[in-house]
């Protein structure tokens, strides 16, 4: 068998399955499943939500109504009812199984007191049940929020890639087929890529195709630009300069949004070495005195209240301190 080298990787993935005996047939029917297996899933287990509570979704859809702006905007498409019984199914298969997983560890793991057994019983199925309902109903809503901060902090480069490619007179729709290719504008470029379906999978007009991403785009300055952009076309506007003009305000406001997070970067480090380097360490100190002298605190032992604070305390802190800059990252 010859060498794969300069083949695509396609082809060379599917020759060294060849080599080894498999059939080509087996190889692209198993490639194809992998493909759909998942999406097939999907649909099985909407389906299911909807046989098992779909009544209840219907009853519930007022409640709920504040929920679909973010779906939209969050490019799930699912209908809201839909998703009300996928939330409802979820928490109710999530609580039955976790029922049933604390019943087999106290009865097969744990010996407890009845009480204790009983509040176990109850607790953890009730908990888990909020916490997978609750993580369900945010969802769409922190999609939207992460896609909003992805727009926003590459809208400035991708307005001043825009304002570059509109000064060489190429018109608007062909300006947005160009950013398609360009990855590093993240989802700008998959909102490109949706304008550019509207008009070529769906005939609509470059300004049509524009409105109806502007009124599904979570971002409200991708919005702002691209009626602007409907606007001056439809006017008869400079577009060079219009782009020119907001892509010199994005820039600015991006450096300012730069400037304010390092402030509040130093205003962290300074908390940081108070709360986590500074009083740990007095603590531990204070722990060492009374070592010597004796005694216990909340309780403890002194040698057990120090490795309570070295291995567990300080480690939760810490690892909290660092999810606190994660979400507080404007990602700028």
């Amino acid at each position: 068998m010859g060498s794969t080298l300069g083949m695509p990787p396609a082809l060379s993935f599917s020759v060294s399955y060849m080599k080894i005996g498999m059939p080509f047939w087996l190889l692209i029917l198993f490639r194809e499943r992998q493909i759909l297996i998942m999406p097939s899933l999907y649909k099985i287990y909407k389906k299911l939500s909807m046989v098992f509570f779909g009544w209840a979704a219907e009853r519930c859809m007022k409640s709920f109504k504040k929920l679909e702006p973010h779906l939209k905007n969050a490019n799930i498409n699912i209908l809201l009812r839909t998703w009300i019984a996928v939330i409802f199914f979820t928490t109710f298969i999530i609580g039955v199984a976790s029922f049933f997983a604390v019943y087999f560890v106290l009865t097969s793991l744990i010996k407890l007191p009845v009480v204790i057994h009983v509040f176990c019983m109850v607790f953890f199925p009730i908990m888990s049940s909020a916490i997978t309902f609750v993580f369900f109903y945010i969802y769409p809503i922190q999609k939207e929020d992460s896609l909003e901060k992805n727009i926003d902090n590459n809208l400035p480069f991708a307005t001043t890639h825009m304002a570059a490619i509109s000064s060489s007179g190429i018109p608007p729709e062909f300006m947005f087929e160009l950013l398609t290719g360009f990855k590093e504008y993240g989802e700008i470029s998959n909102e490109a890529k949706m304008i550019m379906r509207n008009i070529k999978t769906f005939g609509m007009s470059s300004a049509d195709a524009m409105k109806n991403v502007a009124d599904r785009t979570p971002s409200k300055n991708f919005r702002d630009l691209l009626l602007g952009i409907v606007s001056t076309i439809e006017t008869g506007g400079n577009l060079d300069e219009y782009l020119k003009v907001m892509s010199d305000k994005a820039l600015f406001e991006y450096r300012i949004k730069r400037e304010k997070y390092l402030k509040t970067l130093s205003t962290y480090a300074d908390l940081y070495t108070a709360l986590l380097v500074a009083a740990p360490l007095m603590m531990l100190s204070l722990l060492s005195t009374m070592l010597i002298i004796g005694g216990r605190v909340l309780g403890l032992e002194i040698p057990d209240a120090i490795a309570l604070m070295t291995f567990l305390v300080l480690p939760i802190m810490n690892v909290s301190y660092l999810a606190f800059l994660q979400i507080t990252y404007p990602g700028v």
